[in-house]
């Protein structure tokens, strides 16, 4: 069975079609999904599909992209929706350097209050890191290994991907894995253990070749799968029993 562990069904991209399509997510042996709800103003949303879907799990966290604009409000919705019954990780977090301007300390004090949050509840993270790895390691290394999660759409390179995985963390790749203009992922996923490796399609986005560009969702993992196979030399069928082992692992799945 494939695992997309990061996706974000209640995306307006879906809005035509998001029943029809989960609904044929069996014949592409997909089954379970763990849906990402970063905005406050969508946690409501992404509950309500959760509970209507058996094989959909929840994550809950604010973006980076809010460290300017969240309110002690939102951090009180996200400690709600966190008990949610289904809820099995908090995220997507982190730090996104990208977009200019932006406010790193801000940044990192959203960051660092989640990771807190997490640890409090004993729950894995889902981190979103973008052209940040430096102040990323630095502050993830000054857990001491006390956290559990996922760097997730891993852009560093395989020196950093080691650095994770010594920290005991797990790394998910998508679609980007495939793009021919990717050097650093495939030698990212090399370094990694089988053990630690997860598959994700960060739908709608990310898209795997030959539908770069396109609207992206789960049916993608099997792709996904099968390059990060053929980097590892290994059998696509081995690859995803090992990364749905990994699933379940770390998120309790």
């Amino acid at each position: 069975m494939y695992i997309d562990t990061h996706a974000h069904l209640t995306d307006a991209a879906f809005d035509g079609d998001r029943q029809q399509l989960i609904g044929r997510l069996a014949e592409s042996g997909v089954g379970k999904i763990i849906e990402i709800s970063c905005d406050p103003r969508d946690f409501a949303a992404s509950s309500e599909l959760a509970e209507k879907n058996p094989g959909i799990y929840l994550a809950f966290g604010i973006h980076p992209e809010f460290a300017e604009s969240y309110t002690e409000s939102d951090i009180a919705a996200l400690e709600k929706y966190l008990k949610h019954e289904k809820c099995v990780a908090l995220g997507e977090i982190g730090l996104d350097y990208h977009w200019k301007p932006y406010d790193r300390e801000k940044q990192l004090e959203l960051f660092r209050r989640q990771l807190d949050m997490a640890i409090e509840r004993d729950m894995p993270v889902s981190m979103h890191i973008r052209e940040a790895y430096g102040d990323c390691m630095e502050v993830l290394e000054g857990y001491n290994g006390r956290l559990r999660g996922v760097m997730h759409c891993f852009s560093g390179s395989a020196e950093t991907a080691e650095r994770c995985v010594g920290l005991g963390l797990y790394i998910a790749f998508g679609g980007a894995l495939t793009f021919k203009s990717n050097k650093k992922g495939p030698a990212a996923c090399a370094a990694t253990p089988l053990d630690r490796l997860l598959t994700e399609t960060d739908c709608p986005y990310m898209a795997p070749e030959p539908r770069r560009g396109e609207r992206n969702d789960p049916g993608s993992v099997p792709v996904i799968c099968r390059k990060m196979a053929e980097i590892k030399g290994i059998s696509p069928e081995e690859m995803e029993r090992a990364a749905e082992e990994n699933a379940e692992r770390l998120f309790g799945l």
